[in-house]
């Protein structure tokens, strides 16, 4: 999935549908397509995000995750409590462990805190999807010369 595009084609369904319906669909097709679900009549996104949360680690699952993240920041696109919010926040936890933990994600915290960390999170995921720098230089390690 190519994520930038995904998250265009998303910005622009928001755009154009208030009720957020089409927009809604697209998280449904992209999910069904990661996870290489089937479609079919009544796939619902929550039954896409339960398979998720323990589908194998893929580029293509980790995609639909950092897609989320952006629907997230869409009012009213995906619920802010109940058990798909609950689902969303277990499968983007195990999918985006280490781009959470850099966003400073509290993982010990309470669903609210978590809500509010995740809807803001779709501003800075991309600079917490990228590893570190290494904070000593690698020539001091004795790994390369300079």
């Amino acid at each position: 999935m190519d994520i930038e595009a995904a998250r265009d084609e998303l910005a622009q369904a928001a755009d154009r549908d208030p009720r957020l319906r089409a927009a809604h669909d697209l998280l449904i097709a992209r999910g069904a397509e990661a996870l290489q679900i089937p479609p079919h009549p009544g796939l619902t996104l929550d039954e896409i995000v339960r398979i998720a949360i323990d589908a194998p680690s893929t580029d293509a699952r980790r995609a639909f995750a950092i897609l989320l993240v952006h629907a997230l920041g869409i009012p009213g696109l995906l619920p802010a409590s109940g058990r798909v919010a609950s689902d969303i926040r277990t499968f983007l936890e195990r999918a985006l462990l280490n781009p959470l933990r850099r966003a400073g994600y509290p993982f010990d915290g309470s669903s609210y805190d978590k809500r509010q960390v995740l809807a803001r999170l779709h501003a800075t995921i991309d600079e917490h999807l990228c590893p570190p720098e290494p904070s000593i230089p690698l020539w001091l390690h004795g790994l390369r010369r300079d």
